[in-house]
């Protein structure tokens, strides 16, 4: 084998082995890749008039594709090139190019639809963004969130949870995409689903003494970090009040937190009036001691992780400034202290 022969039949390989490389990204990048869960959203407009090449530029400064020259051959080998709608869409990084052009279109059936739901959100303030983006009817989202829902028994997560409360607490806040035509099942499962991926990566200090109240469970955790979601703004109070009200548990004191009150009042104030105080409910901690029977919001992370493993305090007391600042006591004369200061 001449020299010259062995050359040109390597330069031969490796453009073989360059083409088959090329040809699997392609298609990798056209039908197989998905946005991760955590993918970041792009808006993304197609103005009327707009041509493949220059919708394809535009793909390729927002990140959305890799390479235009793959997009348009694609486009162009379904003979889509005319069929591109004007209009304001929205996309996950990490999009393939079929269902970009299934979307941009009018023909991707599953366009998706995005649903952000904040921290300390309850089912009902969900349900509301559910019904509004899903078109979903607000008995079909009781039925899958409530008392009887399905999941009942099919899931580790909800092991611990009681029968006589729906699924509050256990539906993580976070932004999802579904596919339009979503059901409320498919919402719930996907948001407990993530609750239960977040849930393990939290080692929570489980009490190994049977005759110490809390906590027991991944039902107490939520519960608690439901209340401290609602008490607190930062992640730098949210463990110190955490720990506050693991004290009050162990001695049996009162956790006395006036977000238990307000949801039962659906009141949305800084504090509590008299009247609401006397109400006669076990989500009013004022009257009865102990954890209420189940999560009042769905906790994000950071109030799951300080419920789960509390700051080591010797705070029995705290209250929230008008600005927001907490202020914190381990007397009640230093609370009534607080108080009188910054009240």
């Amino acid at each position: 084998m001449t020299r010259k022969f062995f050359w040109t039949i390597t330069l031969v390989a490796m453009v073989v082995f360059a083409g088959c490389a090329f040809a699997i990204w392609a298609g990798f990048e056209t039908f197989v890749k998905a946005p991760s869960a955590s993918a970041q959203m792009v808006a993304f407009e197609i103005v009327a008039g707009e041509s493949v090449g220059q919708i394809s530029s535009h793909l390729k400064a927002q990140h959305l594709i890799g390479s235009k020259f793959v997009f348009k051959t694609y486009v162009k080998l379904i003979g889509a090139e005319s069929a591109f709608k004007a209009g304001n869409y929205e996309f996950g990084l990490g999009t393939n190019y079929a269902t970009l052009t299934a979307i941009l279109t009018g023909a991707g059936a599953a366009q998706e639809i995005t649903l952000t739901i904040p921290e300390g959100y309850t089912l009902v303030q969900i349900g509301e963004v559910v019904q509004a983006k899903l078109s979903i009817l607000p008995e079909d989202w009781q039925a899958a969130t409530g008392v009887d829902s399905a999941f009942e028994g099919t899931m580790p997560l909800l092991s611990s949870k009681p029968d006589t409360v729906d699924l509050e607490g256990y539906l993580f806040p976070d932004t999802y995409r579904f596919a339009r035509g979503a059901t409320a099942s498919d919402v719930a499962k996907k948001m407990l689903d993530t609750m239960a991926s977040k849930i393990s990566t939290i080692a929570p200090v489980f009490s190994e003494d049977p005759d110490q109240p809390f906590p027991q469970n991944i039902h107490e955790i939520l519960t608690l970090a439901s209340i401290v979601e609602r008490e607190v703004r930062t992640d730098v109070d949210r463990p110190l009040v955490s720990g506050i009200f693991w004290n009050r548990l162990q001695i049996g004191m009162a956790l006395q937190a006036d977000s238990t009150i307000n949801y039962v009042t659906g009141k949305k104030t800084p504090g509590v009036s008299l009247e609401d105080l006397q109400i006669d409910s076990p989500y009013n901690t004022y009257k009865y001691p102990g954890l209420p029977p189940g999560p009042i919001s769905n906790p994000g992370l950071a109030s799951i992780q300080a419920a789960a493993n509390p700051g080591d305090v010797d705070y029995f007391y705290f209250l929230t400034t008008d600005d927001g600042e907490v202020m914190y006591a381990e007397t009640h004369d230093e609370h009534v202290a607080n108080k009188a200061r910054y009240r």
